[in-house]
C-alpha cells in the first residue's frame, strides 16, 4: 500500500507513461501488509520541524520528501492496477515499517483498497483536534495509526511463514539509469535499553541499478533472514544515490510468497514483449568448468585447460565483459585449478558448489548487481542449459562449442575505453570491503585493525560549513546532547572565541567517509567539557568517539584531569548512551542539566589500532600523527 492521500496534484508537473508495453508480475500466493510513504534519511520528528533547512509540510504537517508526495499513476499496469510515482527530493527515501505476517494476496489486497476510503475521514478528524489546540502528531493520526498496526501485525508472525523473497517492480521513465540502495534492518527507535550495534542482527543493504523501462528484482528471504529471524521491529527502505530528481513508478514491493509455479516465475520477467525484443549488450560471461573450460571432469583426475580460454578471459576483460563461472564441483579445488591455470584474477563471484545452475546465476548477478538479460551462460551439458533457460529466458545459453567463437558475439563487443579494461577492478574494489568483514567472522575488533583507520580532527572552515549543518540539524542515534540547531545558532557559535570547534573526517583503505562529526568544547577547571558531539551513523562501531575523547584529553593544556560531557537522553540517542556506557560514564547519575563526568589519565583512551591527525596546526597539517 501506498501513502497517496497525501498527494499534492498543486505541486505535479507531467505525469509520465511507459515508453513500451511490459507485463507485470503475478505470481504472488501471499504478501505483508506495507506501508510505503516518503521518510527522510535523518528524521527527528518532530524536533526537526522547527530547525531543520529542508522541512516543507505536508497537508498532515510531515516533511515533504517527495516533490508533490506519491502519485496513483493508472497509466502502468501493475499487479494492483496502477503504479505509484514520484520524485525524490534532498535526503528523500521511500520506507516502509516491516512485519512477516503472510496474508492471502486476495486479503492483504482487499485491506489495500478498503482503507483509503476511511483514511480520508481519519485524517478530517485528525485536523479538526490538532485545530482545537492538540499536539502536532494528531495532524498525522493516519500514519501513526496504520504504523501502530503494522507492529502490531509483525508481534503475531509465525516463525514457521516467512516470505520467500522481497520482490520490486520498478518502471523508470527517464533515459538514464538511476541507483538506488534497498535496505532491511532493525528498527533501532523501537528498541528499548542500551543495545550497541555488535549486538544487533547485521542490516542488509543492496545496490539496484534500475534501468531505463521496467525493471524486477527478486531478493531471497535468506539474504536478510538475521534481520527477519530476530523477531525485532525492522524498517525496509530503498534509497536514491542521487541527491534529489530522480523519478521512479513503483509497481509493486512487496515481502511475499510465491505460487507453485512462482519459482520460475520469480526467476523471469513474464513480458512476451521484452522475450521479442533484441537482446541488450551483455556485461557478464559465466562458464561452466568441466568439459567446458577444461578437458575433463575435476573429481575424476586430471584436467587440462582448453586452447585459447586464458586468450578469451584477457581479451573479455579487456572490452569490459565480467566473468564468473558457475560449476557443480569441489569449491576448493576448483579454486585451486582456476588459480594454477591463471584463470582466478578474472572471476567475480565464483559460484562453485551443488546447488542449481539457475541459483548460482541468480546469486551472481545479485552480488554484482545487474540483470540476467545482461549474462551470457556457457556449459557443455545440455541439461544444465536447459535448468537455466527455463527458470531464465532472458539468459543467452550457449554450449562449449561456442568457445572459439564468443569473441565475435555481438552483445560481447564491450568497450575500448580505459574505463571499461579497468571495470572488473572496479567491483573488485567495491566489494572488497565486504569480503575482509565476513573472513574476520564475529571477531570484529580483528577486522577493524586491519582497516587502517585514520580520523582526521581539524577546525571548521567555509568548505565544511554545510556539512557541520546537515550534521547538527539532522544526526539521531550519536547525538551526544540531543540538540538541534538552527543555521543562525550555529553560525554564532561557530564565530565565537569561547568554544572549541572541531570537525572530524574518516577514511580506511579502502576508501574516505568524508567528514563524519562534529563537536563544540569548552575548557573547564582541570579538564575539558563537550558541550556537544554529533557523529554520523556511517562510522558507529568504529570507536570515532573514543579517539575524540582521547585527542581532547591529550591536546589540552596542561593534558586534562577530567572530562565531561554534556548527554542528555531522547527517545533516539540510545547508541551514544551505550557508547558513554562502554567508556565508563555513570549515565543514570547524569541528572537534567548535569554533564556525565569522569576522571582520566594521559593515554587511557587511546585506540591502538585508530591513526589520528591533528590538524590545529601547521604542524598537525604536516603530518603529526596520535594513535
Amino acid at each position: 500500500m501506498f501513502e497517496f492521500d497525501k498527494y499534492d496534484p498543486n505541486k505535479a508537473g507531467s505525469r509520465t507513461k511507459p515508453a513500451q508495453p511490459y507485463r507485470p508480475f503475478d505470481g504472488g500466493k501471499e504478501r505483508a501488509f506495507l506501508l510505503w510513504g516518503e521518510h527522510c534519511i535523518e528524521c527527528a520528528a518532530p524536533a526537526c520541524f522547527t530547525t531543520c533547512d529542508l522541512y516543507e509540510a505536508r497537508p498532515d504537517e510531515r516533511c515533504r520528501r517527495f516533490e508533490y508526495g506519491i502519485y496513483r499513476n493508472t497509466s502502468y499496469p501493475s499487479a494492483r492496477g496502477f503504479g505509484a510515482e514520484v520524485v525524490f527530493k534532498r535526503w528523500g527515501k521511500i520506507e516502509a515499517r516491516g512485519n512477516a505476517v503472510m496474508l492471502p494476496a486476495w486479503l492483504c489486497g482487499g485491506m489495500e483498497r478498503g482503507l483509503p476510503i476511511v483514511l480520508p475521514l481519519l485524517n478530517r478528524f485528525g485536523r479538526a483536534v490538532r485545530r482545537a489546540g492538540a499536539a502536532i502528531r494528531w495532524s498525522y493520526v493516519t500514519f501513526g495509526a496504520l504504523e501502530r498496526f503494522n507492529r502490531w501485525l509483525d508481534k503475531r508472525a509465525s516463525p514457521r511463514a516467512r516470505p520467500d523473497a522481497f520482490m520490486a517492480e520498478i518502471y523508470n521513465p527517464s533515459e538514464t539509469a538511476i541507483a538506488l540502495v534497498l535496505a532491511i534492518g532493525v528498527d533501532r527507535s523501537q528498541i528499548a535499553g542500551n543495545v550497541t550495534a555488535d549486538q544487533l542482527p547485521r542490516p542488509f543493504s543492496k545496490r539496484l541499478s534500475i534501468a531505463p523501462g521496467y525493471n524486477r528484482f527478486d531478493v531471497p528471504a535468506s539474504e536478510f533472514a538475521t534481520v527477519l529471524e530476530s523477531g525485532l521491529p525492522f524498517n525496509l527502505a530503498l534509497i536514491p544515490d542521487a541527491e534529489d530528481g530522480s523519478n521512479l513508478v513503483f509497481l509493486s514491493l512487496d515481502l511475499l510468497t510465491y505460487k507453485a509455479e512462482g519459482l520460475a516465475a520469480a526467476a523471469t520477467e513474464t513480458s512476451v514483449e521484452r522475450k521479442e525484443k533484441p537482446k541488450p549488450a551483455a556485461k557478464c560471461v559465466v562458464f561452466d568448468l568441466d568439459n567446458t573450460l577444461w578437458d575433463g571432469v575435476l573429481l575424476e583426475g586430471e584436467v587440462t585447460l582448453r586452447p585459447g580460454v586464458k586468450a578469451l578471459f584477457a581479451e573479455l576483460d579487456k572490452r569490459g565483459i565480467l566473468i564468473s563461472v558457475a560449476s557443480k564441483n569441489s569449491h576448493d579445488d576448483a579454486m585451486a585449478k582456476l588459480k594454477a591455470f591463471g584463470l582466478d584474477e578474472y572471476l567475480l563471484f565464483p559460484q562453485i558448489n551443488w546447488t542449481q545452475k539457475s541459483q548460482s546465476l541468480h546469486a551472481i548477478a545479485d552480488k554484482i548487481s545487474i540483470n540476467l538479460d545482461t549474462f551470457v551462460f556457457v556449459d557443455d551439458n545440455p541439461f544444465e542449459r536447459e535448468e537455466v533457460a527455463r527458470f531464465y529466458p532472458q539468459v543467452e545459453t550457449l554450449p562449449d562449442t561456442a568457445l572459439g567463437r564468443l569473441l565475435e558475439n555481438p552483445r560481447l563487443k564491450g568497450s575500448t575505453t580505459a574505463e571499461a579494461g579497468r571495470r572488473r577492478a572496479m567491483y573488485q574494489e567495491a566489494i572488497e570491503r565486504e569480503d575482509a568483514a565476513v573472513t574476520f567472522g564475529d571477531d570484529y575488533l580483528a577486522f577493524l585493525k586491519s582497516c587502517e583507520i585514520v580520523v582526521d580532527i581539524m577546525p571548521v572552515t567555509d568548505q565544511h560549513m554545510e556539512r557541520v549543518i546537515e550534521l547538527v540539524q539532522r544526526t539521531n542515534q550519536l547525538n551526544f546532547s540531543g540538540r538541534k540547531y538552527g543555521r543562525e545558532e550555529i553560525q554564532a557559535i561557530l564565530g565565537d572565541d569561547v568554544h572549541g570547534k572541531h570537525v572530524l573526517a574518516c577514511a580506511d583503505k579502502y576508501g574516505s567517509y568524508g567528514v563524519v562529526g562534529f563537536a563544540i568544547t569548552r575548557p573547564i577547571e582541570g579538564g575539558i567539557r563537550v558541550e556537544d558531539f554529533m557523529l554520523s551513523c556511517r562510522v558507529q562501531g568504529k570507536f570515532v568517539e573514543q579517539a575524540l575523547f582521547d585527542y581532547l584529553v591529550r591536546t589540552s593544556e596542561p593534558p586534562a584531569r577530567v572530562l565531561e560531557v554534556n548527554f542528555v537522553k531522547t527517545d533516539r540517542n540510545a547508541l551514544a548512551e551505550a557508547v558513554l556506557q562502554k567508556l565508563g560514564f555513570a549515565v543514570e547519575e547524569g541528572g537534567k542539566g548535569q554533564p556525565l563526568r569522569r576522571s582520566v589519565t594521559a593515554q587511557e583512551l587511546a585506540v591502538d589500532f585508530l591513526t589520528v591527525r591533528d590538524h590545529s596546526t601547521p604542524q598537525g597539517d604536516a603530518g603529526r600523527d596520535a594513535a
